[in-house]
């Protein structure tokens, strides 16, 4: 008579689930979530201080966007214009950039400009100067919500 095994018992070929793949795809995804988010913030200055503002609009869509930095350098009394980590010495070398990207983003391209509250508006003028030279219709202001 044949020996009936019970369900459930371990039988001589058991099914496993490899764990060293599932470990080596979840790593993965960490590093590329990561990379990617300090990617996003080295984009924009922190030693900008932005002015406040009564109302705005808030950006739903983020893609196409140019960011451009006006810092303040109250010891050397200079504006400094930066694209991420990246130091524009004059407004006007702007123009080959914003049109280079211009061009790989033709829908939605739009300038973004982060301009400290300090800085005098002669700067802020300089670089819109340079964004209508490049022939960017659309230009947006960082602000943010006033505190009142």
């Amino acid at each position: 008579m044949a020996v009936k095994k019970k369900w459930g018992e371990d039988s001589e070929t058991a099914a496993g689930i490899q764990m060293g793949p599932m470990i080596d795809c979840t790593f993965i995804l960490l590093l590329y979530f990561v990379s990617v988010s300090t990617i996003d913030t080295m984009r924009i200055s922190k030693d900008v201080v932005l002015p406040a503002a009564h109302a705005g609009i808030k950006e739903q869509d983020e893609s196409g966007r140019f960011i451009v930095d006006i810092e303040w350098d109250a010891g050397q009394q200079e504006a400094i214009f930066k694209l991420g980590i990246q130091r524009i010495y004059e407004a006007l070398d702007l123009v080959p950039l914003i049109q280079k990207t211009a061009k790989l983003y033709p829908r939605n391209f739009r300038v973004v400009l982060r301009v400290d509250k300090r800085v005098p508006y002669e700067y802020t003028q300089q670089v819109m100067a340079a964004v209508a030279q490049a022939n960017v219709p659309n230009l947006m202001f960082s602000t943010t919500e006033a505190d009142y």
